[in-house]
């Protein structure tokens, strides 16, 4: 019985010494600290710049480029021609004439009438559709001087295709004219250097893929030093 009892409390001793080594579990809970961040605002610029692009097909005489981006200023989106008026649409104009301005005439009083520099040229069509050459022949070309008149003519009746006033009887005292041979070649003599547009026209039908005869208008800016030479063409059909 003793023997026993002393069993017990070496068993009741041992699980004491036991139990007193073994520490609970601790749980280690991390929670990140909240911040309070402001949402971040971009900042973006808006360019309010218009672009308009312009497409003038089969044209050499405008240059290399046949599409050009251009700023349009904000009072007259057509041709980057900034003007205090805006001048009619085609709808407006319904088939009347569009008015030139006045002629400038201190303007061409700063121009010379003759010079010493000549121009060599050829005149002509070609056939898109089989590359054929239509020699404009026995054809009267004029030299304009590039001047603010000038150059209404060209932007809005040339290339706008508008109809304009006849022009000041001043302006002929400043062009030059000569006529083609029937290969179209032409020439120039005793021009004043500077800028002008070479200007002139060909009677043309069937041969240009036509299917009745129209008149083609041809205009090139070239500018004159020396001796130029020069090709006045245009793309048709």
């Amino acid at each position: 019985m003793f023997k026993s009892n002393k069993s017990y409390l070496l068993i009741s001793i041992i699980i004491l010494g036991l139990s007193g080594c073994v520490e609970k579990k601790r749980v280690l809970v991390i929670k990140e600290p909240i911040r309070h961040t402001q949402p971040r605002v971009i900042h973006t610029t808006n360019d309010n710049s218009i672009k308009e692009e312009i497409l003038i097909k089969n044209n050499p005489n405008l240059g290399n480029h046949h599409i050009e981006e251009v700023e349009v200023p904000a009072n007259h989106p057509t041709l980057d021609i900034k003007v205090t008026n805006q001048s009619p649409t085609s709808a407006e104009l319904n088939g009347q004439t569009m008015d030139r301005m006045p002629f400038p005439e201190d303007e061409y009083n700063q121009l010379k009438k003759f010079g010493r520099n000549t121009v060599h040229g050829k005149v002509y069509l070609q056939n898109s559709i089989n590359d054929e050459e239509i020699f404009g022949k026995r054809i009267e070309l004029f030299l304009n001087p590039v001047t603010s008149y000038s150059k209404q003519w060209y932007n809005q009746s040339y290339l706008g295709g508008y109809k304009l006033t006849p022009p000041d009887k001043r302006l002929f005292n400043y062009l030059k004219s000569t006529k083609s041979d029937e290969n179209g070649e032409f020439s120039f003599f005793g021009v004043p250097r500077g800028e002008y547009y070479l200007i002139g026209k060909i009677t043309c039908g069937t041969e240009c893929g036509f299917d009745s005869s129209k008149i083609i208008r041809l205009a090139k800016e070239i500018y004159i030093n020396g001796t130029t030479n020069v090709e006045l063409t245009k793309i048709i059909p």
